[in-house]
């Protein structure tokens, strides 16, 4: 069956996922960690909710290396990471 290119970009690839209802263990402590911030656990999050250590590690490592990571303060990085994401058309 041909697909336009239109609709081959609609589908979404489907993973396993755990909610954070059902999160024990290190993958709750993230999860209670964001939720605590004010945040909620997103399709991004979740997608790596089955490596929890892997994504304890990446939000330690993004936080790190783009929020006070640079000489340029906080503020500017934030500045910075919005105009891009605007620039992307980034909805995280």
């Amino acid at each position: 069956h041909n697909q336009s290119i239109g609709e081959k970009e609609k589908r979404m690839a489907w993973i396993k996922t755990v909610r954070p209802e059902d999160a024990t263990g290190t993958l709750k402590e993230v999860y209670d960690e964001l939720m605590a911030q004010g945040k909620s656990v997103s399709s991004l999050v979740s997608a790596y909710s089955l490596k929890p250590a892997f994504l304890r590690a990446a939000r330690e490592l993004s936080h790190t290396v783009t929020f006070g990571g640079s000489s340029l303060g906080e503020r500017k990085e934030e500045l910075i990471a919005t105009v891009i994401a605007a620039k992307l058309k980034c909805t995280f």
